[in-house]
This record gives structure tokens, sequence and C-alpha cells, in this order.
């Protein structure tokens, strides 16, 4: 697993940009929808658990997008190769019913408290899932068909402190706040917010990492690290690389045997490169191709990147 670092206002030309403000809007449009519904839901006697139909074809959109420009036709958390209708479009926090491993090893539903929208007190309930969060871009990566299941993450969301939903705030607060963090409105209670990704992050801390602009002291990289023969350990003792390898499988043979190949590949491709140098861009080969590992350009990059450190431990730039 490799942090990817995504700021579309930075990265996209105009025509993606184009491209990109009219899936906002509809992704706006549709978190709209499935906010009514569950504002209708918890008006209700609230008799079945909550339950919305997703307009998939929504998501299934960026995830091709996010394939192609950013994860590089990898999944984004075994960085296994995927493509197009075998990859899914994978909701970190998941859109539906919440589950979590607990002390025992079991798993349990997720609960959470919210504002009453009726009145002043709290009301517990079982968490509906992060329905808000369904279209959100930064919610959102590629996944291979393993990570996405129910061997893998599917349902899964372990937290160190609960899951969350919605705060009672006033509208000056949250102008305050910096963009990234600003929850989303309630369209039916005044001073009722959905929270942020960021702020979710904060409140939460999710013993999973998130490979799409992982939060400060998340990075996959600062957690995880391959060795030789594409073994896989936290580091440090790394709570969340643990829980992380568990969750995503990163332990099973084909992995390692795919990651062990990467690194052979590595080797042999690094060596040739070594020779040549690259008069239009002023720099060594060598550099280049540690550059696009350094991207998440190659399948299991991550693994081939930690290979270098064992192989030139002893080199000035590290990576």
């Amino acid at each position: 697993m490799i942090g990817i670092v995504f700021d579309p206002a930075k990265v996209l030309d105009p025509d993606q940009q184009d491209w990109w403000k009219r899936w906002q809007q509809r992704a706006s449009d549709a978190t709209e929808k499935a906010i009514d519904s569950f504002e209708d839901w918890l008006s209700g006697p609230r008799d079945e658990p909550f339950h919305f139909t997703f307009n998939s074809p929504i998501w299934r959109e960026l995830k091709d997008w996010l394939l192609g420009h950013v994860f590089y036709d990898k999944c984004a958390y075994c960085e296994c190769l995927i493509s197009g209708y075998y990859g899914d479009a994978e909701h970190f926090r998941p859109k539906g019913a919440v589950k979590y491993k607990d002390i025992s090893g079991e798993f349990v539903k997720a609960s959470c408290e919210i504002p009453d929208p009726a009145g002043t007190n709290v009301l517990a309930m079982e968490h509906p899932g992060y329905f808000w969060l369904a279209y959100d871009w930064r919610n959102l990566v590629p996944a291979c068909v393993y990570c996405n299941s129910g061997e893998g993450k599917n349902e899964r969301f372990d937290t160190q402190s609960g899951h969350f939903l919605m705060i009672e705030l006033d509208e000056a607060e949250v102008l305050a706040m910096p963009a990234e963090l600003r929850p989303r409105a309630s369209k039916r209670w005044p001073r009722r917010y959905y929270h942020s990704p960021a702020t979710l992050d904060k409140l939460e801390g999710p013993l999973l990492l998130n490979p799409l602009n992982p939060a400060p002291g998340r990075n996959p990289r600062d957690h995880i690290r391959f060795g030789q023969r594409g073994t896989v350990a936290p580091l440090k003792g790394s709570a969340l690389a643990e829980r992380s390898i568990e969750v995503f499988g990163l332990r099973k043979p084909k992995l390692r045997e795919g990651r062990q190949k990467a690194q052979a590949i590595f080797q042999s491709t690094y060596f040739d490169a070594l020779r040549e140098f690259d008069p239009d861009s002023g720099q060594s080969k060598a550099q280049a191709l540690l550059d696009e590992y350094a991207a998440g350009k190659h399948p299991f990059s991550a693994a081939a990147l930690d290979y270098y450190r064992i192989l030139y431990e002893n080199q000035p730039k590290p990576i």
C-alpha cells in the first residue's frame, strides 16, 4: 500500500476540470437524495433499519477515472493490477451497514449517538452507514474484488473511538472551519450537520490505513514495511499496520509472490537505468524510475521501494 496525494484543483487540466465539475454536481445531487431519505426515515417510526438504494453508476464512473488517472490500474489497498469490470468502487467508510471487530475478536454492528431532531436529548441508534459520503470522492478508491469482499474490508470499519454521524453546530462555527473540515448541513433541521471525512478522522481514529490523501501520521509508508521475497510486517509494531495487513489480506501467498516478482523486475530495471542519463529531463533514468515508483505507478510500488532500501540503504537520497 502506498499513499497517494490527489488534489483535483491542482492537477486537473481544463478538460478534466469540466468533467470533474459535472461529476461533482451529479454526486452532490445524489447526496441530497440520500440525506432526504435518511431524514424521512429519522422522522418516522424507525421500525426497520435505514435502507437506501444508491445510484451506483455515479461512483463507478469516478472509480474508472481514479483507476486510470490516479491509481494506475491498481487496487488502492493491495496494489495488485485490476481493470474495468473487475475493479470495485470501494468506500473507505462503508456507505451502508458498518461492523467492526471487538476486543474478543467478534464482529459487532456499529452504533452511534446523534442530537435528537425532535428535542434536546441524544438519540442512540445502530449506525446507518456513512450514506452522506457515498458519492464523496474523498471516501472512494478503486479496489480489487478481494479487498472489497466479505473476506476483505467490505462493511468493516474498525476505529479507536467509535463511529459518528451528525453534530449540532452554529452556522458561524461551520463558516470558521477550513473548507476540508466543513460538515454538510441537514436539509431539515437547523444547526444539524453531517461530519466531513477529515473531521471523522479526528473523532474516530480509524484503525485502517487510507491510501488516498492519508491524514498526518497515517501514511501507509510510515506504518507498513515490505521485506525481501515480498514479505510484509508492521513498522515499529504499528497497530494501524497490523489491522490493515489483516483486513486487506496482505499476507496472502499470491500477494507475497506478486510482490517478490515486482521486486525482481524493479532490481533488473533499476540496474539497467543506472547506466543511462536522460538529457531532456537532466536526471538519471534511475532517479526517474524511483520517482515513478514513489508515485505508485507500478504494481506493488511500496514493496519495490522497500527492496531498494534493503539493496541501497546507504544511498544519500531516502525514498
